[in-house]
């Protein structure tokens, strides 16, 4: 019990000693109606290229705008062939909305709508849900002051013949951003 004592009066000490070796500047208070300084995607039109994998909104190369007002426009495309009696291809479009956008991330919400083919002996796509919706939200990470990497979760509507399923689904891209 004693050594019980002793060890919670050491780090009570410790933890007084550290506090009093803070620099008095960094315990004011923050002024948390400063305003920010702008961040450069919230100031000017941004232009960006890169890949997209994902199930809503198409896989492939993809060319996005983004405005200073918040909004972004996405385009994806991609097509690959195994032969000449295989081919695979889709091409989808993706509105974006940033929630937050900081000098190092980005969260914004997205609805896409995506078009997938699987084209097999020349008879046409056999894919039974060809067409996708989602809703959902992204992350972006910036890896560099131009390049980014997207996480975005969207909630996925599988549109076909047989009817309409819903699944949650991953979306993975990166992007490289120029004016």
């Amino acid at each position: 019990m004693l050594r019980m004592v002793i060890a919670t009066l050491l780090v009570l000490a410790g933890s007084a000693v550290t506090w009093c070796q803070i620099p008095q500047r960094t315990l004011q208070p923050t002024d948390t109606t400063a305003q920010r300084p702008p961040v450069t995607l919230d100031v000017q039109p941004y232009y960006g290229v890169g890949f997209q994998l994902g199930f809503v909104s198409g896989v492939g190369f993809s060319f996005r705008y983004t405005s200073p007002q918040r909004y972004a426009l996405e385009v994806n495309a991609g097509y690959i062939t195994a032969g000449k009696n295989r081919a695979w291809y889709s091409f989808g479009i993706e509105g974006q909305y940033q929630f937050d956008n900081s000098l190092d991330s980005r969260f914004y919400g997205l609805a896409g709508l995506g078009y997938y083919a699987d084209d097999k002996d020349s008879v046409g796509n056999v894919l039974s849900y060809p067409t996708r919706l989602g809703l959902g939200v992204g992350y972006e990470w910036f890896i560099s002051r131009a390049a980014a990497i997207a996480l975005e979760v969207p909630v996925t509507f599988f549109i076909g013949e047989p009817g309409v399923q819903v699944f949650p689904t991953v979306q993975l891209g990166i992007v490289y951003y120029f004016r």
